[in-house]
């Protein structure tokens, strides 16, 4: 298995990519088990991840050199265990900071998904090992379908990239998974510096909330209601109002359905 690293000067992050590998998550937390500690922002990239996993036990499904897998490794002991949500909102934000770049306005979808008009172009998995109080480390990993043009018939509807959406392609990789970090790097730091209240986190991610304000869909303890997404809060919890009541769920209380959106409508709104 060949592997190069890669490492800008201006970034901390160092960048190891591999050629094929089951798992990057898997791939970065084997070498935690290392005695020699791994510095913050030490992030594994595959051109080819043939296991990846995303939430509630699903494949990533990734042809090779498409897409950008990585996983990053961060030590955000600034955290409490409690917190666990706002490293949800600040790596979500930093993809979404990145794609802004690329002139790309996404949302995010509750919990871990990034959405280009209505369908998922990028997943997040965070893994945290912590204490009874803190986070001692979080393994980041990241997929985004950025040359895939083809999906499985399963997902085809709901899933797409950012060459089908926006018709342009992205030909290095390692360098838009750096710069991807970066962006990521920059929220992050952002935040532990305080040059970012948790205030301002929250609203900017509800801003960019999936289906806010708009009556959709949803299945709940498999009871099937229309609602409305109000808000998501510092914890995670996702608002729903249904029938006059506002009501929170927690991550797998609650599914959505795919709704059909004029997003050239909502553009121009």
């Amino acid at each position: 298995m060949q592997n190069n690293t890669f490492s800008g000067d201006s970034l901390r992050q160092k960048i190891i990519v591999l050629e094929q590998i089951g798992s990057t998550n898997d791939y970065l937390k084997s070498q935690l088990s290392n005695f020699k500690p791994l510095p913050e922002w030490t992030a594994i990239m595959a051109r080819h991840q043939t296991h990846g996993r995303g939430q509630r036990g699903n494949v990533w499904t990734v042809p090779p050199n498409k897409n950008i897998t990585v996983s990053t490794l961060l030590y955000p002991k600034f955290l409490s265990l409690q917190d666990h949500f706002l490293l949800n909102m600040l790596i979500s934000l930093g993809i979404i900071d990145w794609l802004k770049s690329l002139q790309i306005d996404a949302e995010i979808k509750w919990p871990n998904d990034i959405l280009l008009n209505g369908k998922k172009i990028a997943g997040i998995l965070i893994e945290n090992s912590s204490t009874s109080k803190t986070i001692n480390n979080a393994i980041i990993g990241i997929g985004i379908n950025v040359n895939q043009q083809e999906f499985p018939a399963e997902i085809k509807a709901t899933a797409s990239s950012i060459l089908k959406e926006t018709g342009n392609e992205i030909h290095d990789l390692v360098k838009a998974c750096e710069e991807l970090l970066q962006s990521i790097q920059n929220k992050y730091d952002a935040f532990k510096s305080e040059k970012i209240t948790e205030e301002e986190l929250l609203n900017h991610y509800n801003k960019l909330l999936f289906q806010r304000d708009i009556p959709a869909i949803y299945t709940s303890n498999v009871i099937q209601f229309e609602g409305i997404i109000r808000k998501v809060d510092r914890n995670g919890l996702l608002y729903i109002e249904s029938a006059s009541e506002l009501k929170s769920y927690q991550f797998k209380e609650v599914v959505f359905h795919l709704q059909k959106i004029d997003y050239t409508r909502k553009k121009n709104n």
